[in-house]
């Protein structure tokens, strides 16, 4: 047994301490890391749901303000006559919420409208004495009641938020409504009180209607863009509001918070993308490599030192050992504690090494049965399949396995394994190893022979000898099985147990206890 290129005491310490203080420095850094990047997220994940609670809240407010507002113009004017400067007063007084307000009559013709005319790009303009032909003025006159749209693009080309509120006269008559604007890609009510939620890390809101189209982004390009492909988009317009991390629409990935506001089916949406942890992690770890150097250096000096005080002494006793042994002199029994250095660590590995080859053979063995299992089949048939060795194999299960577990007991049942373990072991073959647990109730034989009818015979002998012997039950049980044979074609071993398997499947099918020899029309069934 040879020493020399073992590695010594000395520097197996050095080596040891030096992962030990690498692993334990990963360890830490990995640590601290991990808990940074939770508290990060964390922290992210809150404040963007709580935000966005915030802004749903304060939108509700706004709108049910705005609301309110239109509704006491409507009861206003219902009561009293009005001109132009009434309406441009109103509107005056609401400037910061709308950017136009007009009166229709019950048909939808604008009655007032300020500013007196609007208007547009490619000269088209609204003024009054013209009806509105939208859906949502049409909605609103039909029901009569006030009323939030949905965005739509008016024939002005601009998208359009409409706020409406029914005008009746004092003996209740419907007159008309009273309608605000809200132009969506211009600056408006909305976009003035999101625009004060931005930061410089990165972290924005935008808000998204019933159908998942934003209608705020602080992206004006991003106006009316369908984002309902993004998972939160889809849950806060469906009434949910919470916290997660998210990718959107353009691969992105988000801290975001997001919640529903009620009055007008909006979902609000604040989020930080996640690169902004980045910066305070790479802190962290230059910090941690800093401040870890030093100590690290005194620790391997510090275990270099203490190691070879170990070693030395040791070294000695090891040397005087080979001395002797070379010389062939006397050594003196107290002189025996020489083997606890270690080249005797080493003669020990050696035979735990030995254990472990035993260990490892019985993990080979099926631990009810006592045969090989299923590890060791396929192991087998790999090497006779590499090696080109000629076989033959049996695949066999019990016949209404399950009625026997079902009627006396699994207990019962591991005794009927049991049993037909040893039946197998009974049938001698050539082949060293060659029984085998496939599983649950089904077992494996194999034969040194590519001669089917060899393996048939040796098939046939234990199916009768297992129908004419008792089993645990107190009553013969019987087995199905199925045979094939290797071919220089076969490349695999599930080519070789599909064939045993459909020769099995043949001999469950027509009636048990009865072994077939597989073909492809199963012409050779006995």
């Amino acid at each position: 047994m040879g020493f020399g290129n073992k590695i010594k005491l000395r520097y197996a310490i050095g080596i040891l301490v030096l992962m030990s203080v690498i692993l334990t420095a990963i360890v830490a850094w990995y640590s601290s890391m991990s808990a940074l990047k939770r508290s990060l997220t964390e922290n992210y994940l809150e404040s963007n749901s709580n935000y966005a609670r915030k802004l749903s809240l304060s939108t509700g407010d706004l709108i049910g303000h705005m609301q309110q507002n239109l509704t006491a113009i409507g009861e206003t004017f219902g009561k009293s006559t009005y001109n132009q400067a009434d309406l441009d007063a109103w509107r005056a007084a609401n400037n910061k919420y709308f950017n136009s307000l007009f009166i229709t009559d019950s048909n939808g013709v604008i009655q007032l409208i300020s500013p007196a005319v609007i208007q547009f790009n490619k000269g088209y303009e609204v003024k009054a004495n013209i009806k509105v032909e939208s859906e949502a003025v049409q909605r609103s006159l039909t029901l009569k009641k006030p009323l939030i749209s949905e965005p739509y693009k008016a024939l002005s080309g601009q998208r359009i938020l409409l706020m409406t509120a029914p005008i009746f006269d004092e003996a209740g008559q419907y007159k008309g409504l009273i309608a605000g604007t809200i132009y969506l890609e211009s600056d408006n009510v909305i976009k003035n009180t999101m625009n004060d939620h931005q930061y410089a890390n990165g972290s924005y809101v935008y808000v998204v209607d019933q159908k998942g189209r934003i209608i705020f982004h602080p992206d004006a390009k991003r106006i009316n863009d369908n984002v309902m492909e993004n998972p939160i988009v889809e849950k806060v317009i469906s009434g949910k509001s919470g916290q997660e991390k998210v990718m959107n629409t353009e691969g992105n990935q988000f801290f975001a918070g997001y919640a529903y506001e009620k009055k007008t089916g909006w979902g609000i949406i604040s989020q930080t993308p996640i690169s902004v942890i980045e910066e305070p992690l790479e802190s962290l770890s230059k910090s941690m490599i800093i401040q870890s150097l030093p100590l690290l250096l005194v620790i391997l000096i510090l275990a270099w030192v203490l190691g070879s005080m170990i070693t030395r002494p040791i070294n000695k006793l090891a040397k005087f050992s080979e001395n002797a042994l070379r010389e062939n002199s006397f050594v003196p029994f107290k002189s025996l504690k020489i083997n606890t250095s270690i080249f005797e660590v080493h003669y020990l590995y050696h035979h735990i090494n030995n254990y472990f080859n035993l260990l490892n053979k019985q993990i080979q063995i099926d631990g009810l049965t006592g045969l090989y299992n299923r590890k060791t089949f396929d192991s087998v048939m790999k090497e006779f399949i590499a090696k080109k060795v000629p076989f033959s194999l049996i695949l066999l299960d019990i016949d209404h396995f399950k009625k026997v577990n079902d009627t006396y007991g699994h207990l019962v049942g591991d005794e009927v394994l049991k049993y037909l373990a040893k039946m197998i072991e009974s049938i001698a073959t050539p082949c060293k190893i060659c029984f085998f647990r496939y599983g649950g109730e089904e077992f494996v034989i194999l034969t040194k022979s590519e001669n089917a009818n060899i393996a048939f015979d040796v098939a046939e002998k234990l199916r009768i000898d297992v129908a004419r012997t008792p089993s645990p039950t107190g009553k013969p049980i019987t087995i199905s099985l199925g045979v094939t044979s290797v071919s220089f074609e076969d490349q695999a071993p599930e080519e070789i147990i599909s064939r045993a398997d459909e020769a099995l499947y043949e001999s469950k099918t027509t009636g048990r206890n009865k072994t077939t020899v597989f073909n492809s029309k199963y012409k050779n069934i006995v």
